[in-house]
C-alpha cells in the first residue's frame, strides 16, 4: 500500500515550493493564473518538506517501472490536504507548444501513468477514463483511475489539465474517504478564473 501510495503522488506531478497567496482564512488566490478557491475547513495546507519527500519517493517508483530518468520541472501552486490520503493539489510546468498536439501529449502521460500504476499495484483492479470538463469557462483535460485492491480499499484520482499560453496548469485529487473527495471536488469545481 505504501508504494502505491507514493506512485498515486507521482500523478501530481509533484515538487517545487511556489505557494499561492493567501487571502483569508481559506480563501486563495493565485496571480499567475487569476485562479480563486476556497479549501474546505477539515483541510490543511501541506508543508512543504512533506511534500517534496513524497516527490523524491514516488519519482523514484515511475523511475524504476519506466526504466527512465524523469525531467520534473513542475512549480507547486496549492496543496492541501485532510488526513493521509486525500489531497488536493495544483502545478503549473512549462509546455513546449512547439512538440506538437496538447491532447496528444495528455494522452501519452495518461497511458504512461496507467503503465506505472499497472505494474506497480498488478492484484488492483484499475479503470481509467479521459475526457474534458469545464471549470469557470475554461476546458480541462480530465483523467480518472479507480483502483480497487484486494485488501478493501478504493483509491480514486482526477487529474485536470490545461495550457495557460505556453504554461501547462494542473489540478490533482486523490482520495480514500469519498466524503473527503466530494469536499475537494466541490472546491475545485467552485474554483473560479478571471
Amino acid at each position: 500500500m505504501k508504494q502505491l501510495f507514493y506512485i498515486l503522488y507521482f500523478f501530481f506531478a509533484l515538487a517545487g515550493s511556489a505557494y499561492a497567496q493567501v487571502s483569508e482564512g481559506t480563501d486563495y488566490y493565485v496571480e499567475e493564473f487569476k485562479w480563486y478557491i476556497t479549501i474546505p475547513d477539515q483541510f490543511a495546507v501541506v508543508d512543504p518538506l512533506e511534500w517534496d519527500r513524497l516527490k523524491n519517493d514516488s519519482e523514484a517508483a515511475v523511475e524504476e517501472t519506466n526504466g527512465e530518468k524523469l525531467v520534473n520541472l513542475a512549480k507547486t501552486v496549492l496543496a492541501f490536504k485532510s488526513s493521509d490520503y486525500n489531497y488536493f493539489e495544483s502545478n503549473w510546468q512549462p509546455f513546449d507548444t512547439l512538440r506538437g498536439d496538447y491532447r496528444l501529449s495528455c494522452q501519452a502521460v495518461n497511458q504512461a501513468l496507467y503503465e506505472t500504476f499497472r505494474t506497480q499495484a498488478p492484484e488492483a483492479k484499475i479503470d481509467t477514463s479521459s475526457t474534458t470538463q469545464m471549470i469557470s469557462g475554461l476546458q480541462f483535460q480530465k483523467f480518472v483511475v479507480d483502483m480497487e485492491l484486494p485488501n478493501g480499499y478504493a483509491l480514486r484520482a482526477y487529474m485536470f489539465s490545461r495550457l495557460f499560453g505556453d504554461r501547462e496548469f494542473s489540478v490533482n485529487l486523490f482520495y480514500l474517504d469519498g466524503k473527503q473527495g466530494n469536499l475537494m471536488m466541490n472546491a475545485w469545481l467552485n474554483s473560479t478564473f478571471e
